[in-house]
């Protein structure tokens, strides 16, 4: 019983790899096996699809590819190994080389605004480093790789963004012991400013003389800051 059933299927086992052979005669009786085209370049492609009875269209536009040299065929349809019939067509695509983008221009925008056109332009926001005083407060002043660069998709760009404004100081003068005339003369010409003068009373000593004054000689001060002085009336 054993040796029958053994029998049984052996013959089935025979039969189904004489079928599956007659099956891929018949399919493919009369049909031509498409050639592997990639990397060719398009006169030699060209050239080997007609020498097996079949035609080529290269199809507009070609495609990004950093594995195929650029005017090299990087994609084809139908694709290699596929049986067509004679005069079908191959469609290929020429490789454009891998796809470059321009880092966009984004000096002087916000960090919120640069983040959005980097990813806009189809690259990624990479890390913001922060530095005071150069430029106006929230500004990128420099990017990573640097702006207009080509650089490939998805390449993360960095970002110095300037936190605070520029500010320029002064180192304050003494203005203790001086008119208040002088004084306010020596402000304009400098473009300090020096606020309302504040009188005193104090015995023996002439009117108009500063006594005291903020911020103090010596202190950085910026052309926005009020300097208070007190003078004697």
């Amino acid at each position: 019983m054993a040796k029958r059933i053994l029998a049984a299927l052996l013959f089935l086992f025979c039969a189904g790899i004489v079928f599956w052979f007659a099956l891929v005669h018949t399919v493919h009786r009369g049909t031509l096996a498409v050639p592997y085209l990639v990397e060719r370049n398009l006169e030699e492609a060209r050239r080997r699809v007609h020498d097996l009875g079949l035609e080529m269209r290269v199809e507009d536009p070609g495609v990004f590819s950093t594995a195929v040299l650029p005017g090299a065929i990087a994609f084809q349809e139908p694709p290699p190994g596929f049986h067509v019939k004679s005069g079908s067509t191959v469609t290929v695509r020429v490789s454009l080389g891998g796809k470059t983008i321009d880092v966009p221009e984004v000096r002087e925008s916000s960090l919120n605004t640069a983040q959005r056109e980097i990813e806009r332009a189809g690259l990624v926001p990479g890390l913001h480093a922060r530095v005071k005083g150069e430029g106006a407060a929230d500004r990128i002043i420099a990017t990573g790789p640097p702006v207009g660069q080509q650089v490939a998709p998805v390449t993360r760009i960095d970002l110095l963004v300037n936190t605070a404004p520029h500010r320029q100081l002064w180192v304050m003068p003494s203005l203790v012991s001086q008119s208040l005339g002088p004084v306010e003369q020596f402000c304009r010409l400098n473009r300090l400013r020096l606020g309302r003068a504040r009188e005193v009373n104090y015995p023996g000593v002439p009117s108009g003389l500063v006594l005291r004054q903020y911020p103090p000689a010596g202190s950085p001060v910026a052309p926005s800051e009020i300097i208070t002085v007190w003078v004697s009336r």
